[in-house]
């Protein structure tokens, strides 16, 4: 892939919600306290916003990176260059790695676009050693945790009912206590769960609608698909909730989830 084009994509991706995780991935990293020197592997590593955190904060000896858009790799090698860093395409149910060989596995906004949570993270703990520890963390999304994107299908629900099937709160029900503690428990897993909680701040109501048309991403797809009037409504439904002529604030909450598998 064209390198501009792919770093372009990954600009649009950042600037509509990438940006929003980087605090998230800090405080992940702070909360699932692992040990430092070992081996890692991050999954759906995206544009590398938890990658470069756990280069930063987490003193691995080594970290796979894999994730599975040509653009999103692409970006990742033009992006790094640290030597304890390997970047692979792969598949998050196929990691390109043995069993019992990484010491921590992570991923960061990832497992619930899988097609099964559950098989993600059977396939994460495949590949950690005995003690190992794996971790991850997702948007609240059955309580409005991604305030930018609820607030988008709120204003497009109240024009078109039918919104609702494509929203978040509809397609990832189980990114709540009870839905990640069963999928853990699945893969026999003992989860600790815990919560984070930031913002998305926004210069105004521009600054807002402008990712929602540049970004690949579900809310883009379901613009596309608009007629010109019914995108005005949206639009004019979103400003009516959100545009006071001023910064626009709206909350952010994850659910981060780790468990320790036992020694051997």
């Amino acid at each position: 892939m064209d390198g501009i084009v792919a770093r372009a994509e990954a600009e649009a991706y950042e600037l509509f919600m990438g940006r929003w995780s980087r605090p998230v991935a800090d405080r992940f990293l702070d909360w699932l306290k692992a040990p430092t020197g070992g081996d890692w592997i991050d999954i759906g590593a995206g544009t590398g916003v938890l990658t470069a955190a756990i280069l930063e904060r987490s003193a691995p000896r080594h970290l796979l990176a894999v994730e599975g858009s040509e653009s999103f790799v692409a970006h990742l090698h033009h992006r790094f260059s640290d030597a304890r860093l390997s970047i692979e395409r792969g598949d998050a149910l196929q990691l390109p790695l043995p069993e019992e060989s990484r010491d921590v596995a992570v991923a960061g906004l990832f497992v619930n676009f899988t097609t099964s949570m559950e098989a993600a993270l059977a396939e994460m703990r495949r590949v950690l050693r005995p003690g190992g520890l794996l971790g991850f963390y997702v948007w609240d999304y059955p309580s409005g945790g991604m305030g930018m994107l609820d607030a988008f299908w709120q204003a497009a629900m109240s024009v078109d009912p039918e919104a609702e099937r494509s929203s978040e709160r509809h397609r990832f029900a189980d990114c709540d206590f009870a839905g990640l503690e069963r999928a853990c428990r699945a893969v026999g897993l003992e989860p600790a769960i815990g919560q984070i909680d930031t913002m998305s701040e926004h210069e105004d109501f521009e600054a807002y609608w402008r990712p929602f048309t540049q970004a690949p991403s579900t809310a883009k797809r379901y613009l596309d698909g608009l007629d010109p009037d019914a995108r005005a409504r949206l639009r004019g439904a979103l400003a009516q909730r959100l545009d006071h002529g001023g910064p626009i604030r709206l909350p952010a909450r994850a659910w981060c989830v780790k468990a320790q598998l036992p020694d051997k």
